[in-house]
């Protein structure tokens, strides 16, 4: 089913939340710099930020695999070089929480129906996890520390996952 771009603004709040879990927090000055102007060039915001040219682009495209940004390339007529332009295109954002809480939804399921289907084992030192196979596969021994394994009550873990599903379903409607 082909998904509706939205079309509003979103807040500030968002766009950070969205900006960190997708690039980091370090991509954040660049979009607050970006934020209101149109075709900037790279030399300014690095120079404006204080951060190297080299640094300033690889942010710029880690933004830009995920369309947060764009750009045109222009000649400088002067040296010779060519010239990136930036935009910010604040406008994806919503569309970049829905498809990534729609993926973390996706592995939650998915985690969910591997706790709900096995039986778990721990190590008393907690250094290992095994499912059954695993650990029968090491006799039901630590292969860190040797200790024997136990096998792990992991109803708070499924009562978890089901909170957070139920969460993440009501976030998406």
């Amino acid at each position: 089913m082909a998904q509706k771009l939205t079309l509003t603004k979103p807040t500030k709040k968002l766009t950070a939340e969205v900006i960190t879990e997708l690039v980091g927090e370090h991509a954040l000055p660049i979009i607050e710099f970006l934020r209101g102007k149109t075709r900037i060039s790279e030399f300014i915001i690095a120079e404006e930020l204080g951060l190297e040219i080299n640094e300033t682009r690889h942010i710029l495209y880690k933004l830009l695999e995920h369309n947060i940004v764009s750009f045109i390339r222009k000649k400088d007529r002067i040296k010779g070089w060519y010239i990136c332009y930036w935009d910010l295109n604040e406008r994806i954002v919503p569309h970049l929480k829905r498809k990534m809480d729609e993926e973390k939804l996706e592995k939650m399921q998915q985690r969910l129906a591997a706790e709900t289907a096995q039986q778990f084992y721990l190590c008393p030192n907690a250094c290992v996890r095994m499912d059954f196979d695993e650990g029968m596969e090491q006799n039901f021994t630590c292969p860190e520390c040797g200790n024997i394994l136990q096998q792990q009550d992991n109803t708070r873990t499924v009562e978890f996952l089901k909170d957070r599903i139920s969460e993440l379903q009501a976030a998406l409607k």
